[in-house]
């Protein structure tokens, strides 16, 4: 199945050409987190998940340290909001990637990057005693 079982959510920019090949052999979900998530639930269930968050997803104003801010991503809370929705699945791996302090004086990206991943312990670990 390959790239069929990747879903990338909140893509904002690429090139023409990234943006077919993403259509044409994975499910790309341009712009939107939470609604396309919330659909996507039921078929996800079962399955093992590995989440790769790459903080870019988050609109600059509360995330600007990465190396591609891009406006009009999600909000803090939206991103929170989609770890909460996944705390009962069966999630195998997760990882946040491209958090760059240099371009953030305020450390408002390590903030919620910590924040993130405290979360995503918590929320995934409860599901994993649940099933133990």
């Amino acid at each position: 199945m390959g790239g069929k079982n990747v879903y990338q959510f909140g893509i904002r920019s690429g090139t023409r050409e990234e943006f077919a090949y993403a259509r044409e052999n994975t499910n790309m979900f341009v712009g939107k987190v939470i609604e396309p998530l919330k659909k996507l639930l039921p078929e996800l269930q079962g399955s093992p998940i590995h989440i790769t968050l790459d903080i870019d997803v988050v609109d600059p104003a509360y995330a600007p340290g990465t190396g591609t801010a891009e406006p009009g991503g999600c909000s803090s809370g939206e991103i929170l909001e989609a770890i909460y929705m996944l705390k009962d699945f069966n999630v195998v791996g997760f990882d946040l990637v491209e958090i760059s302090p240099v371009y953030d004086h305020s450390e408002r990206t390590a903030i919620l990057g910590s924040k993130l991943i405290r979360e995503a312990i918590l929320s995934f670990g409860k599901a994993k005693q649940k099933k133990g």
